[in-house]
């Protein structure tokens, strides 16, 4: 029970579509404990929602601009009357609303076909938060530039960086490879697994990179 109002987690989400305000929280909780015991991180995009099975996927589309985002929900919340989901800082950004505060949103469960016409998101995460940092390793000079639905491990402005924490990842995850992308003058690279055919795969990735610690995992649609 929050604030005298009872919430019951769903067992199970089998298929969910719903409007309403989100808003998004950052800072303050950057760091802190999440309802199912994860380090919240503002730059990764996560959601906190009252009911839904914890962790989720879901897509968010804001209905002022279009932009849409998959999220990982592994937190409680928002208890604020008339609030159906509560996004991280990177959520947010990559949604258009972080001036605004709020914004009207349809979350659904990826088996629903999107509302409107989506934008991709981008995300860009701090070295020093992105992922956990392997040892050195010889550096590879992999790139790939292509289109479809991706896990995101960490997004650096060192090269060296992305090369080590992808070639860590290579013996379990062939497909890994780094994305580089031109931001204002510098060049962010993109330590990304993908692209994967299809959500229940993405799913999978997800839960296997958390069994072997890697638990800043982001999913992202272009």
């Amino acid at each position: 029970m929050v604030a005298g109002r009872w919430y019951t987690p769903m067992q199970q989400l089998t298929s969910y579509d719903q409007t309403g305000i989100a808003s998004w929280y950052g800072d303050d909780f950057h760091g802190k404990l999440t309802a199912n015991g994860e380090s919240y991180n503002m730059y990764s995009l996560s959601a906190a929602h009252k009911t839904m099975p914890l962790p989720t996927l879901v897509r968010v589309t804001n209905l002022e601009n279009g932009r849409s985002v998959v999220v990982r929900v592994n937190d409680r919340g928002p208890f604020v009357k008339n609030r159906l989901i509560d996004l991280s800082y990177a959520a947010a950004n990559s949604l258009g609303f972080m001036d605004k505060g709020t914004t009207r949103v349809r979350v659904q469960t990826l088996d629903q076909k999107p509302g409107l016409q989506t934008k991709p998101a981008t995300t860009t995460i701090p070295d020093a938060i992105a992922a956990p940092k392997p040892a050195p390793v010889p550096i590879a000079k992999t790139t790939v530039e292509e289109a479809g639905i991706f896990v995101q491990l960490g997004a650096f402005g060192s090269e060296a960086n992305a090369n080590r924490l992808q070639q860590s990842l290579q013996p379990l995850y062939p497909t890994v490879r780094l994305h580089p992308k031109k931001v204002v003058e510098k060049t962010i690279y993109r330590v990304r697994i993908g692209p994967i055919e299809n959500m229940k795969k993405v799913e999978e990735t997800v839960i296997s990179l958390q069994k072997n610690g890697y638990n800043q995992a982001v999913v992202v649609i272009e």
